[in-house]
């Protein structure tokens, strides 16, 4: 973030209030810190400076300089603050801590990534081996030979999505390293020593050969069962997955990784492991799992959506999640198969188009030597529950309004980007902090003064200039400028923003040869259902044949849900009551036949 030179927008020295405010939120956000190392931190006497900067990307990022020293940042986007290696030198175990080789920095320095053959764990490699944490956990980094972190970054995956990729792959996103351009901002004290972290301290260092080999090159004095499995720095640097630096890599930098005037330390080659088999390793995991844990007491038969969903879903690890799109196999009656190839189940088709789990070999030695371990999962399976799509978890839709048009130049200057969006409240929310830090309502005064930005924003070129505009009016006007989108929210899944309105879930009646009804159902898909089990419901639920295919009269990739007969009401009474959906996202109820007395 700070490898090239940043543009300087303000400073400010921070007011007495400002610096008690700032202590808060530093107490909140690092409870370790005591209130005496706060005083010191952020002292009431010395210069404090609050400095507002624009890096080469475009991000905005708030600077707390003490008398020289950066000592926190923000960014202003996620609001989230980080200590600089500045203040990590004074206490350096406020974050979480990862340990490289020194070398290794050298390539962070350059603008790449810490990647996870690089990072040094203690004994063999386990669940906890990185420790416990979600994605975007702040980090520190430090050095086999110093233990000052000198770097800052956030983990590019899960505790357990690190231990599922095998070593392979990005660990952490860095935000910055010792002699970046914030560093440069300081005093550019070099870090002080503090002799070798405890995880070089503990056990015996071992380095593993190309042939699997083993060489013991140190033992331990704490314990000796402890053991560190360290890669040699050519080998971290070997093991690398190729790194695409983009704009962070300067063009003059001196740690260029080109392949012109790279050094053989810096030599970066594509790792063998990708993402997909990442994810071919977690299905298989949560496969296992599922028929260890609630899949004991699965009736069988079962469709096979129904076992992923209520059975393999649950099964995740915490901090992870399956998507069957992300794998090798791309749809899950591919993994399925492949499942019964190895003879762990068998997997047959009935009705045609319908796929049922029929059998479970649990003599199979996969599923017999499987261990589950009861810590990974905190949210454990109902294996009570009937094995329908009460299940469902319906997802969370909402309407919000994208950034766009004249309206990106004021968001800008709020921390967002362009295609950002936002609730009706956060508007009102940006809107209202706006004005009032920018002082553009006089006390008593209903009315706003427009500065630039804000006339930019709601002001129509063909109106002229306007001075100031009613509360209300700014509000409308930001609104209306604004571009209408909805995003949806599915369990375990990243939110979808899909712009303009969402398509409702549509119910049609049609005819066909013979004078005989069909019931369409369009749009199911967009809400998170399973067509084809959906269709499968109807058929049980009403004995009528039913069928999924491609929406005649429809734009191209639209799927179709047919049903025999009027059965609208059956339908509509599945969606409101089992899919728990709301009726506003429903068209067509009113074509439900008239009920025979």
């Amino acid at each position: 973030m700070f490898i090239k030179p940043f543009r300087i927008k303000s400073q400010t020295q921070l007011k007495g209030s400002d610096r008690k405010k700032l202590r808060a939120e530093l107490s909140q956000a690092y409870p370790s810190l005591s209130s005496e190392d706060l005083a010191k931190l952020i002292p009431s006497k010395d210069d404090v400076t609050l400095v507002r900067i624009y890096c080469y990307k475009g991000e905005s990022v708030n600077v707390y300089q003490v008398q020289k020293d950066p000592v926190f940042f923000m960014l202003e986007k996620d609001k989230e603050i980080y200590p600089t290696v500045y203040m990590l030198w004074r206490h350096p175990d406020l974050l979480h801590i990862f340990t490289t080789h020194a070398q290794v920095i050298d390539v962070l320095a350059g603008g790449a990534d810490l990647m996870l053959p690089g990072i040094i764990t203690k004994g063999e490699m386990n669940p906890s081996s990185y420790g416990k944490f979600e994605k975007g956990f702040p980090v520190a980094i430090n050095t086999t030979d110093n233990k000052v972190p000198l770097a800052v970054g956030v983990t590019a995956h899960s505790s357990m999505d690190m231990y599922m990729c095998g070593r392979h792959g990005k660990g952490v996103s860095i935000l910055h390293v010792y002699r970046d351009q914030l560093w440069e901002m300081g005093t550019r004290s070099p870090p002080p020593n503090l002799g070798p972290p405890d995880i070089m301290l503990s056990g015996q260092v071992i380095l593993e050969s190309e042939d699997g080999a083993a060489e013991i090159i140190g033992d331990g004095e704490t314990n000796e069962n402890e053991i560190v499995k360290e890669p040699s720095p050519e080998q971290v640097i070997d093991a690398v997955q190729e790194l695409d630096l983009g704009d962070d890599q300067t063009p003059d930098s001196s740690s260029s990784l080109s392949p012109e005037t790279s050094t053989p330390q810096e030599e970066i080659v594509q790792t063998t492991m990708t993402g997909p088999e990442v994810m071919d390793k977690l299905l298989l995991h949560c496969f296992l799992k599922a028929w260890k844990t609630s899949g004991k007491k699965v009736a069988l038969p079962i469709l096979t959506s129904n076992f992923y969903r209520l059975h393999m879903i649950p099964a995740c690890p915490d901090g992870t999640s399956l998507d069957i799109k992300k794998s090798s196999y791309k749809k899950l009656s591919k993994f399925l198969n492949s499942m019964a190839k190895k003879e762990l189940i068998q997997v047959k088709e009935f009705p045609k188009g319908i796929e049922n789990i029929t059998a479970v070999n649990w003599a199979h030695e996969d599923i017999k030597s499987f261990t589950v371990d009861q810590e990974e999962t905190s949210i454990k399976p109902d294996i009570n529950k009937k094995d329908n799509s009460r299940a469902f978890i319906p997802p969370l839709i909402e309407e919000v309004n994208q950034v766009s048009g004249d309206t990106v130049q004021f968001y800008r200057a709020n921390g967002l980007s362009k295609g950002d969006v936002l609730t009706v409240a956060e508007v009102r929310s940006i809107v209202t902090d706006y004005i009032k830090r920018k002082g553009l309502q006089k006390e008593g005064q209903k009315m706003v003064t427009l500065d630039p930005l804000l006339h930019e924003a709601v002001v129509n070129k063909k109106e002229g200039f306007k001075e100031t505009l009613r509360w209300d009016e700014i509000f409308s006007r930001m609104l209306g400028k604004m571009a209408p989108a909805v995003r949806i929210t599915r369990h375990g899944s990243v939110p979808i923003i899909r712009k303009g309105k969402l398509e409702l879930i549509e119910l049609a009646v049609a005819k066909r040869s013979g004078n005989k009804k069909v019931t369409l159902v369009y749009n199911a898909s967009l809400y998170g259902i399973d067509e084809a089990e959906f269709a499968h419901q109807i058929q049980v639920g009403v004995a009528a044949s039913t069928s999924v295919g491609p929406a005649e009269h429809k734009p191209q990739g639209t799927t179709q849900v047919l049903v025999q007969g009027n059965q609208v009401a059956f339908i509509g009474k599945l969606l409101l009551e089992t899919y728990q959906l709301p009726r506003k996202y429903i068209r067509g109820l009113e074509l439900a036949g008239k009920s025979k007395k």
